[in-house]
């Protein structure tokens, strides 16, 4: 039996979640090869392929997962894959061993605790197709601290040449490879308001996985983790991807599009969304997408504007897509609104259902790049 969350897991319902995870491969792979040009069957399918990693890893950490790997070990002779096998059952134990702590309650999870989340979790809701901003209590671990020794030489935004501070985001030392800050008057102005204007660390292609990491932790205990798109190494190793300095809040920019932010709630950065994101558009992100929940309120005072936008289609829903959570946004089927920035627009007010709709996924990102190119 499932302990509540953070607690560990059971086996019979994690099995069930990636029996699930690998139907919606199926499922997904079929739509791909009937239609290898369509940009949403490839997303649906490398989601897919994402989730059932997820799944998966998920598995490992349970009891009957674990048997299993051990059962696969005692057969293996291949030592390539023994060693994949190991790695997976030591991580799985790891992870189990963690959910047990935090069901303990020696780790901090305020996933329960909603007293003030209703505008916590939609300031900062998932609801995003490519781009993601998310917000969940998780574990309070070593995240956040600095090796002490190095403070001396810190570089700014646009000093490539400069020494770049160590950083410990969970147990790993990360040496960033420039420090972007935003720029003096918009960070005077989101401070006014309240809001955290942290330098962001631009990470190396080495460090994608750790970006990844974070970007999956959000799916603990997280009950807008239907929404949450997740990518896989290689594609976040093709991105710039940038991180607070204690890890627990992040943009990326894949080419001039702003994808997967995210903040967890034990950050020491709160409210720092629209810092972010203007961080994200000094170094050349100009479009974006989104479900139409609470996201396009936070885009459009961060000056993007509602280009177009696409109904709402079962057939593409995220994996886990929960109709009661976001049951008040159009009975949890929003549409995907495509947002183009404009500095003209900065701090502008979204009017829920601007935007001309399209016919497919492809015809609003291509109503979103002719704006820009303009």
């Amino acid at each position: 039996m499932c302990q509540k969350y953070p607690g560990p897991r059971c086996t019979p319902h994690v099995r069930a979640r990636l029996d699930s995870a690998r139907r919606r491969l199926d499922a997904a792979q079929i739509l791909f090869d009937a239609n290898p040009a369509d940009t949403r069957n490839r997303q649906r399918l490398d989601t897919a392929k994402t989730n059932l990693e997820a799944r998966s890893a998920e598995y490992d950490a349970t009891p009957g997962g674990q048997t299993e790997l051990r059962t696969q070990l005692a057969a293996e002779d291949d030592p390539g894959k023994r060693e994949k096998l190991q790695h997976r059952l030591e991580t799985g134990k790891a992870r189990r061993q963690q959910q047990i702590r935090a069901g303990s309650g020696f780790t901090h999870d305020d996933s329960k605790d909603n007293s003030h989340d209703r505008e916590r979790d939609t300031e900062l809701d998932t609801g995003a197709t490519r781009s993601v901003l998310a917000s969940q209590g998780m574990d309070a671990g070593t995240a956040g601290q600095r090796t002490g020794d190095d403070r001396t030489g810190m570089g700014r935004s646009g000093d490539r040449g400069s020494r770049s501070p160590r950083l410990l985001i969970g147990d790993r030392e990360v040496v960033p490879t420039q420090v972007h800050t935003l720029d003096a008057v918009r960070a005077s102005q989101l401070r006014r308001r309240g809001d955290s204007t942290p330098d962001l660390y631009e990470l190396a292609p080495s460090d994608a996985d750790l970006y990844r990491q974070q970007m999956e932790q959000l799916k603990v205990s997280n009950r807008f983790a239907s929404s949450v798109h997740v990518y896989n190494t290689g594609e976040y190793e093709n991105m710039r991807l940038f991180v607070t300095d204690d890890g627990r809040s992040g943009i990326a920019l894949n080419d001039d599009e702003i994808v997967s932010a995210f903040s967890h709630r034990d950050s020491k950065y709160p409210s720092a969304a629209k810092s972010m994101l203007a961080v994200a558009v000094q170094q050349g992100g100009r479009r974006l997408d989104c479900f139409d929940t609470a996201l396009p309120r936070i885009y459009s005072e961060a000056g993007f504007v509602p280009v177009a936008r696409l109904k709402w289609n079962d057939d593409y829903a995220p994996d886990d897509w929960n109709y009661t959570i976001y049951s008040r946004y159009n009975g949890g089927r929003p549409d995907v609104v495509f947002m183009a920035h404009n500095p003209a627009a900065l701090d502008s007010r979204y009017v829920p259902g601007s935007g001309h709709h399209v016919d497919s996924y492809d015809d609003g990102i291509n109503a979103v790049r002719a704006l820009i190119r303009r």
